[in-house]
């Protein structure tokens, strides 16, 4: 049995892991190649729709093939469905890690072929145009979802199976693990991207966008690269929402919950910076949880007096304010990015060549 102390740290790790995957693509996105992504929301809940439309149908059609029978509506039925698909998972360890890396391995394809769509629509768009049009992307998603029950079982929403049944232990901790394991496995990924060639090619994009151009760079064919790659890991984190709830509904990526803090994370943590981005989530989400906790313990103290509507918007409140701070007095954020350094280029001899030409 876990203590309070041990489940609020828990429920911390678990979010601090998703949220560090939204924040670190977001920062690949924008950090690195300036594309402003206002829609992270619409790639975590394509993660999350691939896990309700396509892998439930899956791991459906697997056990059907071991003598289970299911009901027919795919709404109505949903939950006596996946009740007996807990009961065969459980005794099905392998088969249950298969499916979930058939999930992470779905997400991040669907994810990119978002981000891919999203770049080709909006590769000639800049700045505020961008944003206006990523936003609109957000509430059509929304609203597409919530009218279309194969998706993720329209208004009602969709149970999810627990494919960490077969674990005899806590439930939490074997998904505070996989989760925090996963976004270990983002930060390298996204970390090796930056560090490469194609990462100092997006910083180009970022800084001089005619200069590259003329060198004869596809710079709309860059930008959908980037916003391919980080919707695709974006994605994989609404996988892990979805089999943490074990519940996909279309209203539950706000644009506040999965696009407008992971922007503040970034803000915090520091543009263009891979670190930056593990420190912003990390202080963000104990900022929230510490506050929402707080509710839970000192907001029935207030209840019927005129304090208890300010507890309930603090969050906001406090996270707005940081994100004011942090763009006034620290614009680089905590972790500044540091200058790209190339590897076995020798830049002290490149400077004193060049006084030593000047002098003469």
């Amino acid at each position: 049995m876990l203590q309070p102390i041990q489940i609020v740290l828990i429920n911390i790790a678990v979010f601090f892991g998703h949220y560090v995957i939204i924040a670190a693509a977001l920062n690949f996105q924008f950090g690195n190649a300036g594309i402003p992504n206002m829609s992270s929301n619409v790639s975590v809940a394509i993660g999350s729709f691939t896990v309700s439309s396509i892998v439930l149908r899956v791991s459906m059609w697997i056990a059907g093939k071991a003598g289970l029978v299911f009901g027919g509506n795919w709404v109505y039925d949903n939950p006596s469905n996946v009740s007996l698909l807990n009961s065969y998972y459980v005794h099905k360890p392998i088969l249950s890690v298969a499916i979930f890396s058939f999930s992470l391995a779905m997400a991040l394809l669907f994810g990119s072929a978002t981000g891919w769509v999203l770049g080709k629509l909006s590769g000639r768009l800049r700045a505020t145009r961008l944003m206006i049009f990523l936003i609109i992307i957000s509430d059509a998603t929304s609203i597409i979802a919530a009218n279309n029950e194969v998706i993720a079982g329209g208004t009602l929403g969709a149970f999810i199976p627990n494919f960490f049944a077969w674990y005899e232990g806590e439930q939490m901790v074997i998904l505070a693990l996989v989760i925090l394991a996963v976004g270990l496995f983002a930060y390298l990924i996204i970390n090796t991207m930056v560090n490469s060639p194609f990462g100092r090619l997006m910083r180009s994009v970022r800084d001089n966008e005619m200069t590259l151009q003329s060198t004869g760079k596809n710079v709309t064919q860059i930008r959908s690269q980037v916003m391919m790659f980080g919707s695709g890991v974006m994605a994989m984190s609404g996988v892990l929402l979805a089999f943490y709830y074990s519940f996909v509904q279309y209203n539950m990526y706000s644009r506040v919950d999965y696009t407008f803090w992971p922007w503040l994370m970034i803000t915090i943590g520091g543009l263009g910076s891979n670190g930056g981005s593990y420190i912003g989530a990390l202080t963000c989400v104990s900022i929230i949880k510490g506050l929402n906790l707080s509710k839970q313990t000192i907001g029935p103290m207030l209840i019927g007096t005129k304090w208890l509507k300010l507890i309930n918007y603090l969050e906001d409140m406090i996270l707005g304010l940081l994100l004011l701070v942090f763009l006034i007095f620290k614009p680089g954020g905590l972790v500044p990015e540091k200058n790209l350094v190339i590897k076995k280029v020798d830049y002290i001899g490149i400077l004193s060549e060049k006084e030593s030409k000047s002098e003469r």
